[in-house]
């Protein structure tokens, strides 16, 4: 029975990938149609509003600390995913889909500023390898570094704080679909304030951006997050981190077939790089346990 659930929940994160692949060809679309603020208001009021259908008992019940931590979490993801859709306003869905898992390879080293716990001799070969990996990818010819490569990376970055506060912050009585609203919650209340006083509110109604923030908001915040919160109940956090870390390729497999973007030696080279630290972190720590 266990050995079924298992199975049953790495099938649901490898769904999950998909989804989260298919999200940096929707952040692209969903640029046509607004900014990145406006983006991130229209997604995270989605997918608040879908939680709180779903969840609404738990919700009701809350703890003052379930509504701190969703509030501290969810002022982070509003910083990383403005910095993320900026990025991707200046460089391909497939360079940002291989970029933005350098967070795996960020978090150990993360981890030992915040929580003092200093990175195995393989993490910091995962490193090494991420840092090759985004220099094939972004560097240019005269050796320079594009703003959208820059911003993707530093959401990366960003990205990899929240994980290491996630892990901090919750525990094994903290309600995390609860605290999930009210971070969902956080982000769209102050992303529609930044959009309020920045006059950025306006949607260019065109069947593209539509599609693009609908896809972020329902599937890509809503379903992917109930998702994940579901199966890493019944799987091992290395195979889910191993799992998940898929949307790279799904990502950059999708910007191929919707954009028809060039594919050179040297950016596989790079992918090929950034990938292969997602697996000597995760199959690490697999053989530690």
């Amino acid at each position: 029975m266990k050995a079924m659930q298992e199975k049953k929940a790495n099938f649901i994160l490898f769904i999950v990938a998909l989804i989260w692949g298919g999200g940096f060809i929707a952040g692209k679309m969903a640029l046509t149609a607004a900014t990145p603020m406006a983006i991130i208001f229209y997604r995270y009021s989605i997918g608040a509003f879908m939680c709180a259908i779903a969840f609404r008992t738990r919700i009701a019940k809350a703890s003052g600390s379930v509504i701190i931590k969703g509030i501290v979490i969810g002022l982070i993801q509003l910083a990383g995913q403005y910095v993320q859709l900026s990025g991707l306003r200046y460089t391909s869905s497939a360079n940002q889909s291989f970029l933005c898992t350098a967070y795996v390879a960020f978090v150990p080293f993360i981890s030992w500023v915040i929580l003092r716990k200093r990175p195995a001799l393989r993490e910091f070969g995962a490193g090494f390898a991420a840092l090759i990996g985004i220099g094939f990818i972004c560097l240019k010819e005269s050796l320079t570094i594009g703003p959208g490569d820059c911003l993707s990376v530093l959401f990366s970055l960003i990205f990899g704080i929240q994980i290491v506060l996630v892990g901090k912050l919750v525990k094994n009585d903290t309600d995390c679909m609860a605290m999930s609203f009210f971070q969902l919650l956080t982000v769209s209340v102050l992303s529609l304030t930044a959009c309020t006083l920045s006059g950025q509110m306006a949607l260019v109604p065109t069947w593209e951006g539509i599609t693009g923030i609908l896809y972020l908001g329902i599937l890509n915040t809503f379903v992917a997050f109930v998702g994940q919160n579901y199966a890493q109940k019944y799987t091992r956090d290395t195979a889910a981190s191993l799992i998940m870390s898929f949307e790279s390729i799904f990502g950059f497999v999708f910007s191929v077939m919707y954009y028809g973007e060039t594919v050179t030696c040297r950016f596989m080279l790079g992918g090929a790089l950034c990938f292969a630290a997602v697996l000597i972190n995760t199959i690490g720590k697999g053989k530690e346990k």
